[in-house]
């Protein structure tokens, strides 16, 4: 067994914002500093300013001083590492701590067939089947349901694509195994909410390709995996409830003041800062949004205007297949926005508006990312809105 890299020294420092995928910026003895971030992941509910987060040293060689292993998350500390997970799986395959997989024996790691590579490939001591072994860490959950991705993945869809093909052809055994870094989770499925094409790959390939959840539990030093527990898949809620319809929410940023003329509502001054606007569609969500994205349109709706003149737009989804979630969405932002526009998108409805202000980007307030992953996580897939 090689060298646990999880007994590395630990330093604790304090997250202050990302720089870009693989690289963020930390505080550390009263000294900012930046650190490699091994996570491609969006980590939205995890790296928000001010949180507690662990890192190791790097070698000499290394670009940067510092790699972050882990953010704290109410108690419990997340591990981020993704390039760990398999490490980890190898040590609990080698143990027997993975009840499902206490048959088998690693035969490879990170093997080749044709163009594809999986992370593992297994035998079956007694029968001698082999099984190909594809590993996703999952650090996106709520207080009882985790999902996977928390970012569209195409990598994620591809490879579960290919293990279907595997099986047909050359009739061998493949599992995706999704590792949740939470010890309380009861329930594991696929971020519909998020990327509906790797859903639908999911469900495609589950004839094929058995599809299964562990959540592990770490000794307080997060140094070694004391508890291992299998994590149910409930295909029926997901059936159910991975629909392309839903309500939506974009992310608007005003890099400067602005006054903008906004169809039948006329100028309007916009202040300097981000505007989430609340928008639905009964069918075609994915259309929609892309709709939305898209430079070159004919503006139809008053989030057109504000669109052509913001930077970027970032979207939210929440596919839902039978609450109609608009107002709702509405009202609940009024509640944590600084201010909103009168009458913006809601001239068909009672809400005072369906644009809200925020200062500061709201993906980095606490308030507005918990409130995203309550209703994605704990709420929607168990058919229940909030009422108060």
């Amino acid at each position: 067994m090689k060298v646990n890299p999880l007994t590395n020294f630990k330093i604790r420092g304090i997250f202050l914002r990302r720089i870009n995928r693989f690289t963020v910026e930390v505080e550390l003895e009263n000294r900012k500093t930046l650190a490699y971030l091994p996570n491609p992941g969006r980590l939205w509910e995890l790296l928000l300013p001010g949180t507690e987060v662990l890192l190791f040293k790097n070698k000499g060689w290394s670009k940067l001083a510092y790699t972050v292993l882990a953010a704290k998350k109410n108690e419990l500390y997340v591990l981020l590492h993704t390039h760990l997970t398999n490490f980890l799986v190898k040590n609990l395959l080698q143990e027997g701590q993975i009840s499902f997989l206490s048959g088998y024996e690693i035969v490879k790691e990170e093997v080749t067939f044709e163009k594809n590579r999986f992370d593992l490939l297994l035998k079956d001591r007694l029968t001698k089947e082999k099984l190909f072994l594809e590993v996703k860490t999952c650090t996106l959950f709520g207080k009882r349901m985790a999902m996977f991705p928390d970012a569209p993945t195409s990598r994620g869809k591809r490879h579960l694509l290919e293990l279907t093909s595997l099986v047909k052809e050359k009739k061998v055994q493949a599992l995706c195994l999704y590792v949740i870094m939470n010890p309380e989770i009861e329930y594991f499925l696929p971020s519909y909410h998020i990327d509906l094409e790797f859903t639908k790959a999911f469900l495609s390939s589950s004839s094929y390709v058995s599809q299964k959840a562990i959540a592990l539990q770490f000794d307080e030093k997060l140094e070694r995996v004391i508890k291992v527990r299998e994590v149910e898949v409930p295909y029926a809620i997901l059936e159910r409830e991975a629909q392309d319809r839903g309500a939506y929410l974009l992310l608007i940023e005003l890099k400067e003041a602005q006054r903008i003329k906004v169809g039948g509502l006329g100028e309007i001054d916009f202040a300097k800062g981000f505007y989430v606007y609340v928008g639905s569609a009964k069918k075609n969500l994915t259309k929609r949004i892309e709709r939305h994205i898209r430079k070159n349109k004919t503006k139809y709706w008053h989030v057109d205007y504000l669109l052509e003149k913001g930077k970027g737009c970032r979207e939210i989804s929440f596919r839902t297949s039978k609450q109609n979630l608009e107002c709702f969405l509405a009202k609940e932002l009024s509640k944590i926005a600084e201010s909103f526009i009168s009458k913006f998108g809601s001239s068909d409805c009672e809400c005072a508006s369906h644009l809200y202000y925020f200062l500061k980007n709201p993906l980095e307030n606490s308030k507005f990312v918990e409130f995203i992953n309550l209703l994605r996580l704990d709420l929607l897939p168990f058919n229940r809105v909030l009422t108060n």
